[in-house]
């Protein structure tokens, strides 16, 4: 049974901050987002790896956190390999004493946007708790899985 406390916890862990609100569980100033670079559908050639939709997703996510002046936001870090290869593309969203995210089907011509509103909502929000309807719809049905924070 929840106790009062927990629930208003839980109530404030999944709150979402304004851009200039206060952040009362955590001092971060933004969030890692890694994506997958040698993600590819079954049947894509392995190589030139500049063709495989993972490296492109990182190529348009690198695009557009400059375009939308995110640099200070998001980390941008390219990862070999997420072992998601059922599901590509990979990404995973991570900040220190907050829950991290692991999503796959993320198209680079497509989802690009999404994960880096994705992205800002979950800097906005205490602890990385984003509820289900706070994610931009692709991100929804797309989770494979989130981790608690370390500290938790």
């Amino acid at each position: 049974m929840m106790t009062e406390d927990m629930q208003d916890k839980t109530n404030m862990d999944t709150k979402i901050l304004s851009p200039n609100e206060a952040n009362p569980f955590s001092d971060r100033v933004g969030c890692q987002l890694h994506v997958c670079t040698s993600c590819r559908p079954s049947g894509h050639p392995r190589d030139p790896e500049d063709k495989r939709p993972g490296f492109k997703l990182y190529e348009e996510l690198r695009r557009l956190i400059d375009e939308r002046k995110l640099n200070d936001q998001v980390n941008l870090v390219p990862t070999e390999c997420l072992s998601l290869c059922s599901r590509s593309c990979g990404i995973a969203l991570s900040a220190e004493g907050s829950w991290s995210y692991l999503f796959g089907d993320q198209k680079p011509d497509q989802t690009a946007q999404d994960i880096l509103d994705c992205a800002e909502t979950y800097i906005r929000t205490p602890r990385g708790a984003i509820a289900r309807a706070a994610r931009p719809a692709t991100l929804r049905s797309s989770i494979l899985g989130r981790i608690p924070p370390s500290d938790s």
